[in-house]
């Protein structure tokens, strides 16, 4: 009996030490698990950083690049998104952090369907004929950008919160793709800007550079809009924007872009115009039919002049009228 006592205690003791080992290494398996995705996100981050680095700064600074080069940069920075977001997707997530990988795959979901935007609107926007729209789209997909910080900073917070309740010492780092200050990318007017230092490959010649919207008039009937004044329109179509533009800095600037958004209900009109070229001082006319016509009753017109290469004052390229149409 006693024999049998002590080999019953004995296979006892082991079956504790092969739970107990068992459980070390299911334990060592799950630390190792958050440490790997820590690790592997830790990664991402750091090379989405890099991308963001790269693709703000050859916005606001393109160097010598041509338009042709600059497309493909860009392009390559779509490939770049598109491959950290099937990373993202790829990882190997703990159950814990199921939620949390929800939202960084649609952060970096948004992050890749934003620059594929950019891609395919960086040639119309660096042209003249529908620029101003290719701008409003990109200022639409920088947006995106600002939703995918947001997503990637809630997800950032929760994994982190897992890893403290989990004793595991790792964490994942901020991971911010939109720069700073937020505002001027959101701006269309902002991004024209930018983007008239890569248009036609060229750089600023010397002097002062500047455009303003000196007027909007509103045909047939030739009534003047003004921003502080809403103004009501009798004559009947088809319409037509007439917008000059003065030219106030020293030098003759040529394929001065205009455009023009109008919102009313559920209707939005956009139209833009090219003018060819405006003296030092001088002021020309761009003429922007309204097609489709406008609905009938109060709408809103924003008529932006795209900055020319070198401009540094941009808060007299634009101006917002209230307009009612019969």
């Amino acid at each position: 009996m006693v024999r049998r006592a002590v080999g019953l205690g004995a296979v006892v003791v082991i079956l504790i030490l092969i739970i107990l080992g068992i459980r070390g290494c299911l334990n060592a398996r799950k630390e190792r698990s958050f440490e790997n995705y820590a690790s592997d996100l830790t990664a991402i981050a750091a090379q989405t950083k890099q991308l963001s680095s790269d693709f703000f700064g050859r916005l606001m600074d393109p160097g010598n690049l041509t338009p042709l080069s600059f497309k493909a940069e860009i392009a390559s920075d779509r490939g770049t998104a598109a491959e950290l977001d099937a990373r993202v997707h790829s990882l190997d997530t703990p159950d814990e952090l199921d939620g949390a990988q929800s939202e960084l795959d649609l952060a970096f979901d948004l992050r890749r369907d934003a620059l594929a935007s950019i891609a395919d609107q960086i040639s119309t926007a660096l042209g003249d004929e529908g620029s101003g729209d290719a701008v409003e789209a990109i200022a639409q997909d920088m947006r995106s950008f600002l939703a995918s910080d947001v997503l990637y900073a809630r997800a950032r917070d929760e994994i982190n919160a897992v890893l403290q309740d989990e004793d595991i010492a790792a964490s994942v780092p901020e991971s911010t793709f939109l720069l700073e200050p937020i505002e001027d990318w959101l701006d269309p007017l902002t991004i024209s800007g930018d983007l008239a230092a890569v248009a036609g490959g060229r750089q600023a010649t010397s002097g002062v550079h500047g455009l303003a919207l000196y007027q909007t008039t509103v045909t047939p009937g030739n009534v003047a809009l003004d921003p502080a004044t809403p103004v009501t329109i009798s004559g009947n179509g088809p319409y037509e924007l007439d917008v000059q533009v003065q030219n106030q800095g020293d030098s003759a600037e040529s394929d001065v872009g205009v455009t023009f958004d109008l919102t009313g209900g559920t209707q939005t009109i956009s139209g833009d115009a090219t003018i060819p070229r405006i003296d030092a001082g001088e002021i020309q006319t761009a003429k922007i039919p309204i097609d489709p016509s406008p609905p009938s009753g109060e709408v809103t017109i924003e008529v932006t002049v795209q900055p020319v290469l070198g401009e540094q004052v941009e808060t007299n390229n634009r101006s917002t009228y209230q307009v009612t149409f019969p």
